[in-house]
C-alpha cells in the first residue's frame, strides 16, 4: 500500500479515495496486531482504528513532518495502544497474578539446574562419538540393567560399569570446570 496516497487523499479532501485507503490500512494494522502481537480480533480492531484516527488528526494539524514514514508511525501507534490495553488489564489483575510466580529461591534453583544441564550437554558434545552414544543411551534409558547395555553395545558387563564410571567422572569434572569459568 502506498501511504503517500493516504496523505494526499487526506490533504485533498478526497473522501472516496480516503475511505478505500483507510479500509486497506485498517486491515493491514489488524493483521499486524493479530500476528505479531497476538491480539484478539476486537482488540486489534480497536487499536488499528485508534492508530488511524490519531495519525490522521496529527496529519491534519501538520504535526507529522515526514509523511513518508506514515507506515512506521501507524505500526508503532497501534502497537503502543495495544500494549497500553494489555498493561491496564494486567494492572487490574496484579494481585491475582503475583501468586502464580515461583518464589525467588525456586527461580534461582531452576537457573542453577539449567546452567548445569547446559554445561553437561556441552561436555557430552565434546566426547568422542562412541562415548557420547554410550552416555546418551544411559540418559535415555536410566532404568536399563547393565546386562542389556552390554548386549546393546556388544561389550562385557564389567566394561559397561568401567566405561560408565569413567565417563561420569570425566563429565563431572568437565561440568565443574564449565560452571566455575
Amino acid at each position: 500500500m502506498d501511504y503517500g496516497k493516504l496523505v494526499e487523499a487526506l490533504e485533498n479532501g478526497d473522501s472516496k479515495e480516503l475511505e478505500a485507503l483507510y479500509t486497506e490500512a485498517f486491515q493491514i494494522l489488524c493483521r499486524f496486531l493479530r500476528t505479531t502481537m497476538r491480539a484478539h480480533h476486537q482488540d486489534a480492531q480497536e487499536c488499528a482504528q485508534h492508530a488511524l484516527v490519531m495519525t490522521m488528526e496529527r496529519l491534519r494539524k501538520g504535526a507529522i513532518r515526514n509523511p513518508d514514514n506514515i507506515y512506521s508511525y501507524l505500526l508503532q501507534s497501534a502497537k503502543n495502544r495495544y500494549m497500553r490495553i494489555c498493561h491496564e488489564r494486567n494492572r487490574n489483575n496484579f494481585q491475582e497474578n503475583i501468586e502464580r510466580y515461583a518464589p525467588v529461591e525456586e527461580q534461582i534453583d531452576s537457573l542453577v539446574m539449567q546452567e548445569k544441564k547446559d554445561a553437561l550437554m556441552g561436555c557430552i558434545a565434546e566426547l568422542e562419538e562412541s562415548s557420547r552414544e554410550f552416555i546418551l543411551y544411559w540418559m535415555e534409558h536410566p532404568e536399563a540393567r547393565s546386562g542389556a547395555v552390554a548386549r546393546h553395545f556388544n561389550i562385557s558387563v564389567n566394561n559397561v560399569w568401567t566405561k560408565r564410571h569413567r565417563l561420569v567422572k570425566k563429565l563431572s569434572e568437565c561440568v565443574r570446570k564449565k560452571i566455575n569459568k
